[in-house]
């Protein structure tokens, strides 16, 4: 086996991978796909608010940060 069959075999490998689409956002996750695009902002803002508040009171539990 050489070096040619090798890189035939990646290239075939490497175009089978690329022929298929990977699914939407949407598709992969089919709770928010009946929102209203305001609805999903929301969403997205209280998960935003979420994470911000939760790192910061981590933040100051550990130590790192001062009030």
């Amino acid at each position: 086996m050489g070096l040619d069959d090798l890189r035939q075999q990646s290239l075939a490998a490497q175009e089978q991978q690329s022929a298929a689409a990977p699914p939407s956002l949407m598709d992969r996750m089919p709770l928010f796909k009946d929102l209203k695009p305001r609805e999903r902002f929301t969403v997205a803002l209280f998960l935003f608010l979420d994470v911000t508040i939760l790192g910061f009171g981590c933040l100051l539990a550990a130590g790192k940060m001062m009030p």
